[in-house]
């Protein structure tokens, strides 16, 4: 007998505040089920780990980015992942502490969405539930915790 796991379903998030990320980290873990949440901590890293993924290699089916990282910003990485044949089409969300319009502006022009970072950890499950809903219908029903 052969026994198969689902899927898992790869999603990768760059931000250079290390809290972020653990709650970022954390709202995944509650809530989702076969996501491994890739993390990187600028623009230059998530290209270098999009350029190295090989075709055997599944593809990420959402990118989370920091607008304000060193080396390579968020906005700047959303238009070099937008000329990259592969990922064009790969959900992106802008994740930010800025209410700018002008973000917001950005973000529709590249095809991305813009979510405000919450101020507590309490928020943050419904930002989780906004980035998933980011993501395919497949990968949605996927990647949901089912209440028992």
């Amino acid at each position: 007998m052969t026994q198969t796991t689902p899927p898992k379903y790869l999603i990768l998030y760059a931000d250079d505040d290390l809290d972020d990320i653990s709650l970022v980290e954390s709202a995944f873990t509650a809530t989702t089920i076969n996501v491994e949440l890739i993390t990187a901590y600028d623009g230059e890293d998530v290209l270098e780990y999009l350029e190295n993924l090989t075709p055997l290699h599944p593809d990420p089916c959402l990118i989370i980015l920091d607008i304000n990282m060193p080396k390579l910003n968020g906005k700047d990485t959303l238009q070099r992942i937008r000329q990259m044949d592969r990922y064009k089409n790969i959900p992106v969300v802008l994740f930010t502490t800025s209410s700018m319009e002008g973000d917001s502006k950005f973000a529709e022009r590249f095809n991305a969405s813009l979510i405000i970072k919450p101020l507590n950890s309490y928020q943050m499950q419904g930002i989780t539930n906004r980035f998933i809903e980011q993501c395919t219908e497949e990968v949605r029903r996927n990647i949901r915790k089912r209440l028992s």
